[in-house]
């Protein structure tokens, strides 16, 4: 017969598939799942778990939470007050330690895959990425990231030229304002308004470059201070990503004490 510890190790590695979480993640909540509800189950307040080898240890208060003609069963000649350790296999479960663990587990794993998409969604701030709009409301668009997160871009962050072509299904750069988390959701908020868009669009399709926004005339212009200089095939690209938005560069390359500026409108 196949140990239970088996079958765990191979849900482990499953689910830390599905949830994007690392397998010491994915052990991590399930042992504390585990620990809970064995807790839960023998009224104690400790509970140790070792997944490798398919064994829970909670600990009892003898006197209290362990009778001591049960505690004789743990150790020898047992006395009041005394804390004894019971070591039980994953086969002795009983199956309302089973349906508490699962229901657990549920709730942490949720919980740790938002912590975890919070994260990588947080380091995001302020950079450029790519959505596809999925609907289209009065005050506000849904975009598709991609992942389990929400992604919202408010009436107030939209470029009013290009409003026309905010269709469902459209690809476009947004510029990531901040990351809201309420309970397990994710919320992304977008900006094509930003004065940040058009550097961030920049930087992602050349990571070595220096970028700073002087001002924006959102659709119409922006003045960009970058270092090194960028081709101008590399700013009509930015360009397009911004409905064709004119932007005009200041290349700064220092020399010595001097700088020399190179103005030009793409």
């Amino acid at each position: 017969m196949i140990p239970m510890s088996v079958f765990v190790s191979k849900a482990v590695n499953d689910i830390a598939v599905r949830a994007g979480l690392s397998r010491d993640a994915v052990k991590h909540c399930l042992e504390c799942a585990l620990a809970e509800a064995v807790c839960e189950f023998f009224g104690v307040r400790q509970c140790d778990v070792d997944l490798d080898a398919g064994t829970v240890t909670p600990t009892f208060h003898v006197g209290t939470e362990m009778k001591i003609e049960e505690a004789e069963m743990f150790s020898s000649g047992p006395l009041h007050n005394d804390l004894i350790p019971a070591e039980f296999t994953f086969e002795m479960f009983h199956k309302r330690i089973v349906n508490c663990t699962l229901g657990l587990f549920k709730d942490i794993i949720r919980e740790a895959g938002a912590d975890a998409l919070e994260t990588r969604w947080r380091k995001k701030v302020h950079t450029a990425v790519e959505g596809v709009i999925a609907e289209k409301y009065p005050d506000r668009i849904e975009v598709n990231l991609g992942e389990e997160v929400s992604g919202v871009m408010w009436k107030a962050e939209w470029t009013p030229r290009e409003v026309t072509s905010y269709r469902e299904g459209k690809l476009f750069f947004f510029y990531v304002l901040k990351v809201v988390r309420k309970r397990s959701a994710v919320h992304v908020h977008l900006s094509r308004a930003s004065i940040g868009l058009p550097g961030a669009i920049l930087k992602t399709l050349a990571p070595w470059v220096r970028v700073k926004a002087m001002k924006r005339i959102v659709g119409r212009k922006v003045w960009l201070r970058i270092a090194p200089a960028v081709p101008a095939a590399l700013l009509r690209e930015v360009s397009a990503h911004l409905s064709g938005e004119v932007i005009e560069s200041v290349n700064l390359q220092a020399q010595g004490s001097d700088a020399h500026y190179e103005k030009l409108a793409i």
